[in-house]
């Protein structure tokens, strides 16, 4: 009995010692790694010390090398900038991503660039922004002529039929103005999901495709990441990139101004956040195959996002073009868009939308805006998406014309690229493609130039109805008569 109650007693003491033991010793480790974490701390904040130390020379160094410099327009040396970041991206060591070491140094080089110009009074925004060529577009009038045809913007010339116009005017939208148009487009994302076999909750809508662009470029970009794009490519690509504070990286083209795949992964680096591609290009008219998106799409990171670009997707009916949208399911880093604006005659109200992957649509619907998309282009939007014979005859009408105008065009002399969307592309040299240009301006002809995507040897000619195109024509003949 005695020796019994010994080992309860002696076993309850045991366990509270072991018990007790625990408490202390995790007390003891808290203590310890308080203290440690405490250590850290104050490691951190003599780095910190040193580090401000040496942005303070850096900062004297600066300002001497300013003094060298003749102006404000010669401040700033993007070539010097990047042979930097090359040196400092060889050395990089710690576990600091790369694409973050390239952040911090074009912060730098900002504010260094502020530091030279020496005027810390002025209202001053981002650099990037400084430097933004404002979009102008094509041009849109003819001081002194009033009866001008306009072939400079790929907008659709044929508007919608007769019988969606009646629609349209029955609409009672008197009666909606002075109320919110539907804060996501629900009704039309539903049509559109319908009509595609796609899920309207991944479907975003823009004010025009440019606005999803912008949603991109603000949801996956910091400032000092890098924004790819073609050479050649839609002018509002660099535009975007700026406004978030990107740098824009070129992807160089072919001869027959097309980019490839490996023209693409080779303009891939650290600092690599978003592709755009525009699928066909604007404005050469170039495409990526359903195959080479595949391959594309295969050797990128994971985390680049890839937006294609599809404003002129519906004009474009060759084999190996990809008009769907199952290449989502497989890709969850890849955007695809549409417009309203070119094929389906709807420019003037100004609404695209996007499909993706349920990730990517929540954080697209995160940044865009309530209401970005008004009540009128939502209805006009549903009624000519359900109009597709009206789209097929547009389409088949565009492909009509555009082979028998680049057929004369030929027959002038004058020599086209291949393209595929609702515009023609002459090729010449920068001498005869202002003279042309001129002339046809003279005759109440607007067509592009295209010297603001670096291509002034080259013009632009929107496809417009027959009676345009044979009024152009005729301007040509006399031009080469």
């Amino acid at each position: 009995m005695i020796f019994s109650q010994y080992l309860f007693i002696s076993s309850n003491k045991i366990e509270f010692i072991l018990i007790y033991s625990k408490i202390v010793c995790k007390d003891s480790c808290y203590i310890m790694s308080k203290n440690e974490l405490e250590k850290l701390r104050e490691n951190i904040n003599e780095v910190d010390d040193h580090i401000l130390d040496l942005l303070a020379k850096r900062a004297s160094i600066v300002s001497k090398i300013g003094k060298h410099k003749n102006s404000n327009k010669t401040v700033v040396d993007l070539v010097r900038e990047e042979e930097i970041l090359n040196r400092l991206l060889k050395k990089t060591i710690g576990n600091y991503s790369k694409d973050t070491i390239i952040r911090i140094w074009r912060e730098l080089f900002q504010a260094s660039s502020n530091l030279q110009m020496f005027n810390f009074s002025e209202i001053k925004t981002k650099r990037t922004i400084e430097s933004i060529n404002i979009y102008k577009g094509g041009q849109t009038s003819i001081k002194g002529k009033s009866n001008i045809i306009k072939l400079s913007s790929n907008e659709n010339t044929n508007s919608p039929n007769n019988s969606i116009l009646k629609e349209i005017k029955e609409i009672k939208f008197q009666n909606k103005l002075n109320r919110y148009p539907e804060i996501s487009g629900l009704s039309l994302r539903k049509e559109i999901g319908n009509f595609h076999g796609i899920d309207p909750e991944r479907i975003v809508l823009g004010c025009g495709s440019d606005e999803i662009l912008l949603f991109a470029a603000l949801s996956f970009c910091k400032d000092g990441d890098e924004i790819i794009h073609a050479e050649h490519g839609f002018e509002m690509y660099p535009v975007i990139a700026k406004v978030v504070g990107a740098v824009s990286k070129l992807i160089k083209e072919d001869e027959n101004y097309k980019v490839t795949v490996k023209s693409i992964l080779n303009q891939i680096t650290e600092g690599t956040k978003l592709i755009f591609i525009a699928n066909p290009n604007n404005p050469t008219g170039t495409y990526l195959n359903r195959v080479e998106i595949i391959e594309l799409m295969n050797a990128l990171p994971k985390n680049i996002t890839v937006l294609l670009d599809g404003a002129y997707a519906e004009y474009v009916i060759e084999n190996d073009f990809d008009k769907g949208f199952d290449l989502v399911e497989k890709f969850e880093n890849l955007i695809l868009t549409r417009t309203f604006s070119k094929v389906y005659g709807l420019a003037g109200l100004r609404i695209g939308w996007s499909y993706s992957s349920e990730k990517i649509a929540k954080i697209l619907n995160k940044v865009k805006g309530p209401f970005n998309t008004n009540f009128f282009a939502q209805e006009i939007a549903i009624k000519v998406l359900n109009d597709q014979n009206h789209i097929n005859n547009v389409v088949k009408l565009n492909h009509e014309i555009k082979n028998w105008f680049e057929k004369e065009l030929n027959n002038l002399n004058l020599k086209t690229r291949v393209t595929f969307g609702n515009f023609s592309l002459i090729e010449s040299n920068i001498k005869e493609a202002n003279n042309i240009f001129n002339h046809l301006l003279d005759d109440g002809i607007i067509v592009r130039k295209l010297d603001s995507y670096n291509l002034p040897n080259c013009l632009r000619i929107t496809i417009g109805t027959m009676k345009e195109m044979e009024t152009t024509l005729e301007s040509l003949k006399k031009y080469h008569g």
